[in-house]
């Protein structure tokens, strides 16, 4: 059985998007260069733009059509309705993004995000050392652009923690646009392309990795820290709960607040009166400090890395076995 699967430009979508394609062939299929050559399409986008990809190829109203998509509030966004009425079942990285996926779909089932444990090379660790120097650092990739991810939060919090530990210091790797931080004493911004070497030498060397977010559907970076033993402290709501525990990281508390307008000026999928978390900074704080006072926990290291044996790619590939066949006895 052929099965094309239409990946993202979006960074996180089409990088969650290649692994599944990786995992295919394990699971008993094959990929198909287009959906003229498949048997079955998966389409992996935002829903708000399924309408245009169905439209740009009519040979997917013909065929059976899974699509992918995540979301990291409760709600689902009304922009994401008549997308989700063209495709057949829905799927999603956790059980959180689901509940709220199946308020606009009949059919959502849950495909975990792949959890690939890249080692560094000495290359990498080398090119780490020279950028970083020597001295311990939290660590966290964001996007500076997005309020969604909190670094407004993290900064101010790493403000009190540096204030009482000077050598310490906060690793940002940004994406999509680089924000200049000038003039934030311990605050290393690093932008560009980087390898997957290259992050992974970040993460091995940090302390933990720090994500104060205020929903996420999954939270790759998160597992990704997780699967090099780092300690992740992230906010204890959304989707990174689907493996996160208080065994194996730090799940920060958090009050469900309103979104309010900013957020709802910048995407027309957020609407002010939705929910999202407000992070205890006061938790944060504490739990940053103890870190650099009594260092990691090494059992909960040990747990943490286990999160990459729950999520393999010989593990996710079973389960996307039994979704493929199952959508397509049911469609054909």
């Amino acid at each position: 059985m052929k099965v094309w699967w239409r990946l993202s430009d979006y960074i996180s979508h089409r990088r969650a998007g290649e692994a599944y394609v990786r995992c295919l062939e394990t699971a008993g299929f094959e990929p198909a260069r287009g959906p003229e050559d498949a048997d079955l399409a998966v389409v992996h986008e935002d829903p708000l733009f399924w309408p245009r990809i169905f439209r740009a190829c009519p040979i997917l109203s013909e065929m059976p059509v899974a699509g992918y998509a995540v979301w990291e509030g409760g709600t689902l966004p009304e922009v994401y309705r008549q997308g989700l009425s063209l495709v057949r079942e829905v799927w999603t990285a956790s059980t959180f993004s689901a509940d709220a996926l199946a308020q606009g779909h009949p059919c959502v089932k849950v495909l975990p995000h792949v959890v690939e444990v890249v080692e560094p090379a000495a290359q990498d660790l080398r090119w780490a050392a020279e950028r970083l120097g020597a001295g311990r650092y939290f660590f966290s990739i964001v996007d500076a652009l997005n309020p969604r991810k909190n670094l407004e939060a993290l900064l101010r919090v790493f403000a009190r923690v540096h204030a009482v530990v000077p050598d310490v210091r906060l690793v940002l790797k940004q994406y999509r646009k680089e924000v200049p931080l000038r003039g934030l004493s311990g605050v290393v911004s690093l932008g560009g392309d980087m390898t997957d070497g290259q992050i992974a030498a970040l993460h091995r060397g940090a302390l933990a990795y720090v994500a104060p977010h205020r929903g996420e559907a999954w939270g790759l970076g998160l597992s990704e820290a997780m699967s090099h033993g780092v300690p992740v402290l992230a906010t204890g709501w959304s989707g990174n709960m689907e493996y996160m525990d208080e065994g194996n990281s730090v799940p920060l508390h958090y009050e469900l607040e309103a979104v309010g307008g900013r957020m709802a000026g910048l995407l027309p999928h957020f609407t002010p009166d939705m929910l999202w978390a407000r992070v205890d900074e006061g938790h944060l704080e504490r739990e940053m400090l103890r870190l650099v006072r009594r260092g990691p926990d090494p059992a909960m290291c040990v747990r943490a890395r286990a999160v990459a044996e729950r999520f393999s790619p010989a593990r996710v590939a079973a389960v996307l076995g039994v979704l493929l066949r199952g959508f397509y006895s049911r469609n054909i």
